[in-house]
């Protein structure tokens, strides 16, 4: 009788205390797993300008690698063609694209050219502004 009392005693003393969560449901799969905190955002990273990329004039000149007939590689900072380099400096967001300056080293010799940019997801114009002419080339596949 001793022994039945104290069982009763721990099974009425276990039913008092909070069940233990489970982490598991009917199929095994975890179904409270604790929160965990995320982690702290970092400042935002905007895409970059839509001039970026490789621009060729004739879309057969995207797999050539040397030679006049290659196409242009134009980062957020540069312009680089056949022969010639040009920093990009002075970016300025327009309502249509971005008037930049570009500070060239081309077969020497070097210049400062005013260029307005326009560009979307296949098409590259820069327009020379002093020169009044400009160039179109088409986004190389990635």
């Amino acid at each position: 009788m001793r022994i039945l009392a104290c069982l009763t005693a721990v099974t009425l003393l276990a039913a008092c205390q909070p069940a233990a969560e489970s982490t598991e449901g009917a199929e095994g799969a975890p179904q409270d797993a604790p929160l965990q905190a995320a982690p702290p955002a970092g400042p935002a990273v905007e895409p970059p300008p839509a001039f970026v990329g490789l621009w060729a004039a004739e879309p057969s000149w995207c797999s050539n690698t040397i030679g006049p007939e290659r196409p242009i590689e134009v980062t957020a900072t540069e312009f680089r063609g056949y022969e010639n380099t040009c920093q990009i400096t002075d970016l300025t967001a327009t309502d249509t694209g971005w008037t930049a300056t570009f500070v060239c080293q081309a077969e020497g010799a070097a210049s400062n050219e005013e260029v307005s940019l326009k560009a979307d997801d296949n098409r590259l114009e820069v327009t020379w502004i002093d020169e009044g002419y400009a160039v179109e080339w088409r986004r190389c596949p990635a």
